[in-house]
């Protein structure tokens, strides 16, 4: 079952705390733009959407990373048997289901890879999935932006 609003709002907070930075405002803006995206599309739930794309990048509160923060998320939700929202702070970042389409580093374990690759390639994607996909690439921190813009940044960042 995955988490209320309250719940994924006090998540966030807390993982802010632990690694402050850009993300959580940006995970802000996903949520949002989930949100409103949702409440518009025949079976979809706004609110389900804000909580996955509020979650999306929580894996940012073991640290800076880059692709390590996928499967950290994977864990912090899954140890909460938020399993659809673990399954988006790894799908979120594959829009191919092939983990050879990361413009990251693998700053993981080989054997945290080799879930990871095994996880994406066996994945079934929803609309929720597609939802964060999306609105993660129209969110900066700073706000809503065009897609080529957030493109540009990410790939400065990576």
């Amino acid at each position: 079952m995955e988490p209320d609003r309250k719940t994924a709002e006090r998540a966030i907070r807390e993982a802010y705390e632990s690694n402050p930075g850009g993300w959580a405002e940006h995970s802000r803006h996903v949520a949002q733009a989930c949100e409103n995206i949702a409440s518009h599309c025949k079976g979809l739930s706004g609110e389900k959407a804000y909580v996955l794309g509020l979650l999306h990048d929580i894996g940012r509160h073991a640290g800076v990373s880059s692709e390590k923060h996928l499967i950290d998320g994977y864990r912090y939700c899954s140890a909460r048997g938020w399993n659809k929202a673990a399954q988006i702070c790894i799908s979120h970042a594959f829009m191919i289901q092939d983990i050879n389409t990361s413009i990251g580093t693998f700053d993981v374990s080989e054997e945290d890879y080799l879930f990871m690759k095994n996880f994406v390639e066996n994945a079934v994607y929803d609309d929720y999935d597609r939802l964060v996909q999306l609105c993660d690439a129209l969110a900066l921190p700073t706000g809503f932006c065009l897609l080529e813009k957030r493109f540009v940044d990410v790939t400065i960042r990576y």
